[in-house]
């Protein structure tokens, strides 16, 4: 799968390589060999790991087209959620002096950082484009594959309960192709992918997009295959940095849009979840507060329904 490499961190480096400074170029050096290692260094701490002073590492952005130092490093970053294999990304674990305290705080600061990044990045204008999309379509389509596919039932559960026609595929057959071959001008395609990006969601996207199907897409960095393909797209960082992943972001950015279309929708979704309501009192769903388990009671042994106290000792027949 051949990815846009306009924004891509490497495609930036080589295109500047022969205008930065003889400093400069040793830290883009570095970089480049240790990019994996330079994505969660500090500005400090770069410079300390380059040989190479703080001065440089704070101008190399600026040389670089990026904005910031962290516009860079989540960059670099986007690079590794692309290249990085599930082994791979298994190896960059420490596997000596670590405890599993510090891998859940090492995880719940990655989840922070992706969440903190979707609130400075966050597009109203994006947001009230995709969500009007949806609003107005006829029938909305929801595809996510494999580590996603928990993320897009969750879409597609969420949504059912204020609008109706909505369908989450989470893996690809061919009877898909016929799905989106029969879609109508008012259907809606929502492709939610992160890096590593599946070869067969893209194809079915680029399969779609060939036919004109209105395409919204939740991705995660310009380098996503899907971005061309979708009329509006949204983003939050997915980071696959461990081979198991997050979707912390993600799922935040589902609920906003989720419940921003529940308040467009108003009374419809307010029918559409007294209906749900009832149903699930008519099934006794869920349990209630203060419930008492309607189990019914253990039948005692029969040594126990004779007299109280410890069981009888076992004798042993030979």
């Amino acid at each position: 799968m051949i990815h846009a490499a306009g924004e891509d961190f490497s495609a930036r480096l080589a295109a500047a390589q022969g205008h930065l400074s003889p400093k400069m170029a040793q830290l883009a050096a570095f970089v480049s060999e240790h990019y994996v290692q330079a994505a969660f260094m500090s500005t400090r701490e770069l410079a300390a790991a380059a040989g190479v002073s703080l001065a440089t590492v704070v101008r190399l952005p600026a040389a670089l087209g990026y904005p910031t130092f962290d516009a860079m490093r989540d960059s670099i970053r986007d690079r590794i959620n692309f290249d990085l294999t599930a082994v791979e990304r298994m190896q960059t674990l420490p596997g000596t002096n670590r405890s599993p305290s510090a891998l859940l705080r090492r995880i719940i600061d990655t989840d922070f950082e992706s969440l903190r990044a979707l609130a400075q990045s966050f597009s109203e204008p994006q947001l009230e484009q995709f969500v009007s999309a949806i609003l107005r379509a006829e029938r909305v389509t929801i595809l996510g594959f494999r580590y996603v596919s928990p993320l897009t039932i969750y879409f597609e559960y969420s949504l059912s309960k204020i609008r109706p026609n909505v369908q989450a595929f989470t893996r690809a057959d061919s009877s898909l192709y016929d799905r989106i071959r029969l879609m109508d001008a008012g259907d809606v395609l929502i492709v939610v992918t992160f890096a590593r990006y599946p070869t067969d969601l893209v194809k079915l996207a680029r399969y779609a997009h060939s036919l004109g199907v209105h395409i919204l897409a939740i991705t995660d960095s310009p380098l996503s295959p899907v971005l061309p393909l979708a009329s509006t797209a949204l983003f939050a960082k997915a980071y696959m940095l461990d081979f198991v992943g997050s979707l912390a972001a993600p799922a935040a950015l589902i609920n906003c849009i989720v419940s921003e279309l529940g308040v467009r929708l108003g009374e419809k979704a307010l029918e559409r979840l007294r209906a749900i309501e009832d149903a699930t009192d008519a099934a006794d769903i869920y349990v209630r507060a203060g419930s008492r388990s309607t189990a019914p009671p253990r039948p005692l042994l029969a040594w126990e329904d004779e007299q109280p106290g410890p069981p009888p000792a076992r004798q042993e027949t030979r």
